[in-house]
């Protein structure tokens, strides 16, 4: 600072004067006394975050990763970067970044280059003991008419997958999760991993998808990957095989690329008596089926499931519901694609709730059939069992018959008072009709938090979570909308996405309103 005074002090002819005295100032009190250290200076004024303490921090840090092994890591742009980049923050955060290894234990990587390999060392190093989540993807081939759109691989891609699957195998006591899909020849690294059952005690969830491996190698990698005892959750690929799994010790079944049979799936099911979680995909019979369905008689008991998402390609589901017993059966999530009517799926669904006696609490159904028919929509919701319902998820043509079934009635009106208990809607209209915002707005208002039925017996709801991606009449310039977020702001978490419409001058995308003055008065 001295030096820089007398390099000031030699140029004090060419600088105006008061220029010069307000400088020299400057420079007397900030060395003179603390209190005249300017407000932006670090040492003195740092920011809210660095005041947070270093456990709190660390956890912020595990939250921003971008997958758990839970979460998708297909999408665009999620490269686990995450850990180097807070690490080059500050010396701070960098210090505690390293220091833990459970943020270094997520390694993705997406088609193999150079730049991976001492990444993926890196990663193995400050991860230490901590379990791994692999995400390993080559380049897949390009679809028929794309191939001037396909990214362009690296030449060595085969040999760097190897090298990589050798740094990974000599960790795999520390296999957690993986997702591996390879579109090359065969990997003979991973083809050298131990075929013994206790080699990778952590490991509970695998992916595999080796689509253009000779059929010898295939089933010899399955055999390998099933081999090992802690496996109980796997994602299915219609080049695979299954016949090397051990579902009796299933837990999770991810089936939704399995197109097959609803009798294949019901014999499938018989050997998964742990099973709490299942995707599967229904379809028309087919000779390529992935599964042979064993003979069996009534009602398939499945003790522990309580979460069944069931795609339907044009297909009934009636022989599936119908054939099962659910007695823990949590939440249920029905996709319906190209599909005809189906007039006997709701009825079907009344007697599975009622055999199994189960309480369901969350119920998804989506129809991408063009016919409007909200009458067919609603009566899946009609059962007296769907009482118990605290999330709701409804992608449908909508019309406002549906929003007239989830208004909350009461003692003066003499609607009913359906899905009483209900915490969450979501409403995403396909190809729907323009809904009245009115009716929109007194669904909502109805279900707004109280203490329970007044003396008139006025029932009040409990809604928290409120998602609609719709058409409303007047859309973007509609009057009641302002007022409904101005009610919900400090009720209830509400998201309005305005759909595409006919009149192409409206606002599409999500709605938002500023407050209104006043806006206290909109109460009673």
């Amino acid at each position: 600072m001295h030096q820089i005074l007398e390099n000031l002090a030699s140029e004090h002819e060419i600088l105006p004067t008061k220029l010069w005295n307000a400088g020299r100032e400057m420079s007397r009190r900030f060395l003179s006394a603390e209190r005249w250290i300017l407000p932006f200076f670090p040492a003195h004024n740092p920011s809210p975050i660095s005041r947070l303490s270093r456990d709190v921090l660390r956890e912020i840090f595990l939250w921003s990763l971008c997958a758990d092994g839970f979460r998708s890591l297909n999408h665009p742009g999620q490269l686990a970067l995450e850990p180097l980049t807070l690490s080059h923050v500050s010396s701070h955060w960098r210090d505690i970044a390293i220091s833990t290894p459970s943020l270094w234990s997520t390694i993705w990587v997406d088609r193999p280059q150079e730049a991976h390999i001492p990444m993926v060392e890196l990663w193995l190093e400050r991860s230490r003991q901590c379990p791994l989540i692999l995400y390993l993807r080559q380049t897949s081939p390009p679809l028929p008419g794309q191939q001037q759109f396909a990214p362009f691989p690296d030449p060595r891609e085969y040999e760097l997958t190897d090298e990589i699957l050798l740094l990974l195998g000599e960790h795999l006591h520390r296999w957690k999760r993986i997702t591996f899909l390879f579109y090359k020849g065969t990997q003979r690294a991973l083809l050298n991993l131990p075929e013994i059952a206790t080699a990778a005690p952590l490991l509970d969830h695998v992916q595999l998808s080796v689509k253009t491996w000779d059929v010898g190698d295939s089933l010899m990698i399955e055999r390998i990957m099933y081999s090992y005892a802690s496996v109980k959750s796997i994602v299915g690929h219609p080049f695979m095989t299954q016949e090397c799994l051990c579902w009796a010790r299933l837990t999770i079944l991810d089936a939704k690329q399995l197109a097959s049979s609803i009798n294949s799936y019901l014999g499938v099911l018989t050997h998964c008596p742990s099973l709490r979680r299942a995707e599967i995909r229904c379809a028309q019979d087919r000779l390529d089926a992935p599964f042979i369905p064993p003979s069996r008689r009534g009602r398939l008991r499945l003790q522990h499931l309580s979460s069944l998402t069931v795609y339907a390609d044009r297909v009934d589901l009636r022989s599936l519901l119908d054939g099962l017993i659910l007695p823990k059966l949590e939440g249920l999530v029905l996709r319906y694609s190209y599909a005809p009517r189906r007039s006997g799926d709701p009825q079907a669904v009344w007697r599975l709730l009622t055999c199994s006696a189960c309480v369901l609490q969350r119920f998804s159904l989506k129809d991408v059939a063009a016919t409007i028919d909200n009458d067919y929509h609603i009566s899946y919701l009609q059962s007296p069992q769907m009482a118990s319902l605290v999330e709701l998820y409804m992608q449908v043509n909508l019309t406002d018959k549906v929003t007239k079934f989830l208004t909350l009635g009461n003692a003066e009106d003499g609607l009913p008072r359906m899905l009483p208990n209900l915490q969450v809607i979501s409403l995403k209209d396909i190809r729907g009709d323009h809904l009245d915002e009115l009716e929109l707005y007194r669904m909502v208002v109805s279900r707004f938090a109280g203490p329970g039925p007044d003396r008139n017996g006025r029932y009040s709801g409990a809604l928290i979570h409120a998602f609609f991606s719709l058409r409303v009449k007047g859309h973007s310039a509609s009057p009641v909308l302002p007022w409904l977020v101005e009610r919900c702001r400090d009720r209830l978490d509400l998201r309005i996405y305005l759909d595409d419409c006919e009149d192409r001058n409206v606002k599409v995308g999500w709605y938002t309103s500023p407050p209104i003055p006043g806006g206290y008065l909109a109460e009673g």
